[in-house]
């Protein structure tokens, strides 16, 4: 219970701090227009390759990483989020020590910080998918050519959430031990995974020697699955091209799994250093 109240009022304290600076109006339509303007201007990217290419560009390749983008938002949101609340709280407000002593777990606090930054991201992919399924024909029918897959879908999202807060965790850790520069931790591992997991375009584009390190990615099978769920089985000769649901849900929960204890151990470890020496006191000069 304590931890449930924790996580509920550390979110309610995360959507406070970040919608404080406009008014609710105004802020609902920078939540969600801002990752609307990110989507399509991925779909003018594709548009103007298949003007290049003469229309000869795949049409599967609008769906794939339209939806990819929409469900990427959720990445970096958690993972924003709770690197985000290490750095306000340490160095703008100067809370971070007096909640390292309250009688909360500090880590559930991150986690529901996190938790406030992912739920602005739902709206935001939601809101994008819906738009791409109004606006757009091709990724309107493949989301009816195969029918959603729910019970995939669920599993995906469950372990994802999963995979997410260990990330946020392993992010949260190593700021613990940086100055305010360490903000723009969380930003550049956002870019390498949106770059390695297959996000906007398939790994099978990248060069040989970055492949393994996209299938050592969560994120890779994630995304992945989220697809797969909604648009139904990749292409044959595509990446997991060959796998089924259950392959690839096993490969997301066992990867998650080892994330998920590296990021405990890891998170416990510089929890504990920091407070040694004294980095919830420290500030950037």
């Amino acid at each position: 219970m304590n931890h449930a109240r924790t996580l509920r009022w550390s979110s309610w304290l995360g959507w406070q701090i970040d919608s404080n600076w406009a008014s609710l109006p105004l802020f609902v339509l920078y939540t969600l227009v801002k990752p609307l303007c990110g989507s399509l201007l991925l779909v003018c990217m594709y548009w103007a390759a298949r003007a290049a290419a003469g229309g000869s560009a795949p049409p599967a390749m609008l769906p794939f990483l339209y939806l990819s983008s929409a469900c990427f938002l959720l990445i970096a949101g958690v993972t924003v989020g709770m690197t985000h609340a290490v750095v306000s709280d340490r160095e703008s407000y100067g809370m971070l020590k007096f909640v390292r002593i309250s009688p909360i777990n500090l880590r559930s606090y991150l986690i529901g910080r996190g938790f406030a930054r992912a739920a602005q991201a739902a709206v935001g992919a939601g809101v994008t998918i819906g738009a791409g399924v109004l606006f757009f024909p091709e990724f309107r029918a493949a989301l009816a050519a195969q029918g959603v897959a729910w019970g995939w879908l669920l599993l995906y999202l469950a372990t994802g959430l999963v995979m997410l807060v260990a990330i946020g965790l392993i992010l949260a850790a190593a700021v613990l031990q940086m100055a305010r520069y360490g903000m723009f931790l969380s930003e550049g591992v956002a870019g390498v995974l949106y770059l390695l997991s297959g996000a906007v375009f398939p790994i099978t584009v990248l060069p040989p020697w970055l492949q393994p390190l996209s299938y050592l990615l969560p994120p890779t099978y994630w995304l992945e699955g989220m697809r797969r769920a909604l648009l139904g089985p990749a292409e044959p000769g595509a990446a997991f091209g060959g796998w089924g649901h259950g392959s690839l849900a096993l490969a997301l929960v066992l990867s998650s799994a080892l994330l998920a204890g590296a990021a405990h151990f890891f998170f416990r470890w510089s929890e504990q250093r920091a407070w040694r020496l004294g980095r919830y006191d420290e500030v950037s000069g």
